[in-house]
């Protein structure tokens, strides 16, 4: 930040400086241009007529002498009570309409100054610059005053040097005040840091937003977010592991206990029980397992960036033909009527949410019995139906079916106690809300799925 605040005010000073010294240079250039035209015109009114005279006595010209001397120095130390150390720079000429030289001061040459043409010329005479004004009087004679270019080249190197000047002296104050300033402003940043840096993995509270400065307020915000969804996060892998832990562990003990009987089986009607008995209890873990596994995934869908425009008559329509086979051995009667309905979201998870809402209707529904999957427009949303005609749920146990694990003893059926959990899980992550009914036509539970719909 040092950098980036001291290297522009830098380049800005030297730009300041430049534009001084251009400013200065053409201000000098206007004053010294209107003194060439006052001092050309004093010397018209004073030598003019009396040089009338020299005309009848051609010879030399006639030379002004001004001061010579060393001197070093500005302002007073330039100035003597008998002239000014910048004479020499200044210099005049007389010329006569023949072309012949009347009066010049030491310090002009013998040679025209310039061209016998009124006005402004920048020439150069052995070496030097000079700006030169040219008058021609009444009497016909050309009246030339010039100094050399120098003098307004110092003029605006002093007008730019007194401008600069006082910047450069304040620059080491500058450089003290940013770096106090920046380093007071950074001082509760470097401590949030080495807070945070600091801080132990679980230990996931908010930072306080009114430690930092305000500009730095919306960053603490958008961590804070970020430790709240990652708090949640870890709670629900925390709590998963630990659901996953408790519900295997009986299956699997299950599973020791058939196999050693298996092994220890006395005859082939006791090891086959006893194979039986075994491989119900593996297609048992297996399914846990495969739930556990989607329960994960439909707690964690992919983000936004990932859900894409999704046709759910066909995602239905899909998931439907899987588990027809299924509700064909039960002798069921799987129905789909399909309205047109489009959502945006995670194909995945959305084909967990319907998978596991039409199995559970085909296991706890009767053999001979009737489901029903449906899709319809319903304002704003798209609505998912699965009814059936089984026992259905009663009202006291609706919303305690959405827990994990949970299992009504009285269904007369193993099960997980995942699926309407996976189900409510999915619905959440997109937006939506499932609600738990009897269904009129048919009798059993109702399950309806209200989702965000796309026109």
């Amino acid at each position: 930040m040092l950098r980036f605040l001291l290297v522009p005010l830098g380049l800005l000073i030297a730009v300041a400086g430049w534009f001084s010294y251009k400013a200065g240079l053409q201000e000098a250039g206007e004053i010294f241009d209107a003194r060439l035209v006052q001092s050309t015109r004093v010397l018209v009114s004073l030598v003019d007529e009396p040089l009338s005279e020299l005309n009848a006595y051609p010879g030399e010209p006639l030379v002004l002498r001004g001061w010579h001397g060393e001197a070093h120095g500005v302002g007073e130390a330039l100035a003597f009570d008998d002239g000014h150390a910048y004479e020499n720079k200044l210099a005049f000429q007389v010329w006569d309409a023949d072309g012949r030289l009347l009066l010049r001061s030491d310090s002009a040459p013998t040679t025209p100054l310039a061209g016998r043409a009124p006005g402004y010329a920048d020439v150069a005479v052995d070496g030097a610059h000079w700006r030169v004004f040219t008058l021609r009087s009444p009497q016909g004679r050309w009246f030339q005053s010039a100094e050399l270019s120098d003098i307004r080249e110092e003029l605006a190197a002093d007008i730019a040097g007194g401008t600069l000047l006082p910047l450069l002296l304040s620059v080491p104050l500058m450089i003290l005040a940013i770096w106090w300033s920046v380093a007071a402003a950074t001082r509760s940043l470097r401590r949030m840091s080495h807070e945070i840096g600091q801080r132990e993995p679980e230990r996931l509270v908010p930072l306080d937003p009114a430690q930092v400065p305000r500009e730095a307020r919306g960053l603490i915000v958008a961590i804070n977010g970020l430790l709240q969804r990652l708090d949640a996060a870890l709670a629900r892998e925390r709590r998963f592991v630990a659901d996953a832990a408790h519900e295997l562990r009986t299956p699997i003990s299950a599973l020791k206990v058939h196999a050693d009987n298996a092994r220890q089986a006395h005859g082939d009607g006791e090891r086959l029980q006893s194979e039986r008995l075994l491989a119900e209890s593996i297609e048992r873990v297996e399914r846990l397992a495969a739930q556990l596994l989607s329960l994960s995934r439909a707690e964690n869908p992919g983000g936004m960036e990932e859900r894409t425009r999704l046709d759910l008559d066909a995602l239905v329509r899909a998931e439907v033909e899987e588990l027809r086979l299924l509700a064909d051995r039960k002798g069921q009667v799987l129905a789909i009527t399909l309205e047109g309905a489009q959502v945006r979201g995670d194909e995945f998870t959305l084909g967990l949410l319907v998978r596991n809402l039409v199995e559970n209707a085909v296991r706890y529904t009767p053999a001979g019995g009737s489901i029903e999957v449906s899709t319809s427009r319903a304002g704003a949303h798209a609505m998912l139906s699965v009814e059936d005609s089984g026992p259905g749920i009663p009202e006291e146990d609706r919303e305690r079916v959405f827990d994990r694990f949970y299992r009504r003893l009285e269904s007369g059926h193993d099960g997980s106690g995942l699926g309407l959990a996976i189900a409510r899980e999915a619905t959440a992550s997109h937006g939506g809300s499932i609600r738990l009914d009897r269904s009129d036509r048919l009798g059993g539970l109702a399950v309806h799925v209200l989702l965000p719909a796309m026109s």
